[in-house]
């Protein structure tokens, strides 16, 4: 499974440790200086008669170019696999030796994909000036949960085009409706989404006049000292920076794709595609496509070096809030609880058990004790039976399939599986109580589903 999926956590103790795609990508992003990496080139060098000054640039960008697609097909050799494992090696030790090298440059790379997706967004924008000044770790690890939810989103996006464009029949329309609108709720609930600003979107009465009196919110925004008459172009810039971030197209996209998904219960799939929306997400998904290698390698590198920052520290300090992630251990104990029930009542339904069970003992009894035991669980607020409950759900809704259902999502995990253990194991806030997400469970259960569904049916499990 990928290591980006599910992180290896071992007796609480985070290890320093990365797949090939992770140490390409943090070569790229860092431009990082390695002895191995140059000894490599060197040999390439000489073996293609190349001047190593003049073509060191391009016969490195070959190398990583070259390994990323031999770590695709599992051809690496054994000296390629070693001399990343060194490359790696050599970093870590830089790195904990003077992390602050590295850090001018992620924010500068950090700063450079802002100004392309604006994904910072401008009521977001002192925040993390400060966290940038102050709490560096948090910078980072901030940044990357974001860049980790638009990825999983626009993944999401990818996967529910690919479902309604070839095999809508296999889904259920208007569930996964309900399910983008949903999404496209959360985004304006946590303001990654000023609705009024995502260019193209109807807007009622309301709305336009609630966009009309915006601009006195906007004011509150400006840098300190901004002169005034410098503030009708800033305040245009700034509106310009909510239009054009990466959550107004991702939003806009689901827009579209909750709009197919009403044409298709309506017998007008022809009709949507020529439409304005379906025009809209046609340009968009490109777009979605091309900025996913950008974002998920400056993901993956704030994702190494927030490992490597938090390894160094003696214990986590009382003003900082513990990284959140959906770890290896939280989730093996959530699938461990689960399946071992599952195995238990399946041994307790066949006959040739019943000689060896109480008297009076009976399979319903059992699976609702089981049932209560998880709820109860839940409401103390211990994560991984969240996701407990999230398996049990799709488990009953698939019925007598279920269970290779669910080893088919486990093992091949997609954009939607992260998106929704995301959301499943995301800090509690005062806008995301313990309640709400346990009454969106079953939402998260159909989004999984129908998501998943189409690629069950292709693959012919």
């Amino acid at each position: 499974m990928p290591l980006e999926f599910y992180r290896q956590s071992v007796n609480g103790q985070k290890q320093s440790s990365a797949a090939v795609p992770e140490i390409l990508f943090m070569v790229e992003e860092l431009n990082f200086p390695s002895k191995s990496l140059q000894a490599f080139c060197e040999s390439v060098a000489k073996s293609y008669l190349l001047d190593l000054k003049k073509e060191g640039v391009k016969i490195r960008k070959q190398l990583i170019s070259e390994w990323r697609e031999k770590w695709k097909s599992q051809s690496l050799s054994t000296e390629e696999q070693h001399t990343l494992d060194s490359i790696f090696s050599e970093f870590k030790q830089t790195f904990r030796t003077n992390p602050e090298n590295f850090n001018q440059t992620m924010i500068e790379r950090i700063q450079q994909l802002n100004k392309q997706l604006h994904f910072i967004l401008p009521h977001e924008r002192r925040a993390y000036e400060n966290f940038e000044q102050q709490h560096f770790t948090h910078y980072i690890r901030s940044v990357k949960n974001k860049l980790e939810e638009i990825s999983a989103l626009s993944g999401f996006i990818e996967e529910l085009h690919e479902l309604l464009n070839q095999a809508p029949e296999t889904a259920d329309m208007e569930g996964v409706g309900v399910q983008i609108r949903t999404c496209m709720q959360e985004l304006r609930k946590d303001k990654k989404v000023i609705q009024f600003y995502v260019p193209d979107m109807p807007q009622n009465l309301e709305l336009k006049r609630i966009r009309q009196r915006f601009p006195l919110s906007l004011i509150k925004m400006l840098p300190s000292g901004t002169p005034l008459k410098e503030w009708s172009k800033e305040i245009k810039r700034l509106e310009k920076n909510y239009a054009e971030s990466i959550y107004s197209k991702l939003y806009a996209a689901l827009h579209s794709l909750s709009e197919w998904t009403l044409a298709l219960q309506e017998k007008k799939t022809d009709s949507f595609k020529e439409s304005a929306d379906g025009q809209r997400l046609k340009k968009l998904l490109p777009v979605l496509k091309y900025r996913a290698p950008a974002l998920e390698g400056l993901q993956s590198t704030l994702g190494v070096m927030l490992d490597l920052s938090e390894q160094s520290l003696p214990k986590t300090r009382d003003n900082e809030t513990p990284r959140q992630l959906v770890p290896l251990d939280e989730f093996s104990k959530a699938w461990s609880y689960f399946i071992s029930s599952i195995l238990t009542m399946q041994y307790y339904q066949q006959s040739s058990a019943s000689a060896t069970l109480p008297q009076g003992f009976r399979t319903e009894n059992y699976l609702k004790s089981i049932l209560e035991f998880v709820d109860q669980q839940c409401s103390r607020g211990i994560n991984h039976f969240h996701i407990v409950k999230l398996l049990w759900l799709v488990y009953k809704e698939k019925g007598t399939d279920a269970l290779p259902f669910l080893l088919y999502c486990v093992q091949k995990p997609q954009d939607i599986l992260r998106y929704t253990l995301h959301l499943t194991m995301r800090p509690q806030t005062e806008n995301s109580s313990l309640e709400k997400r346990l009454e969106k469970l079953p939402q998260y259960r159909d989004a999984w589903i129908a998501a998943y569904q189409n690629r069950l049916n292709e693959s012919g499990n």
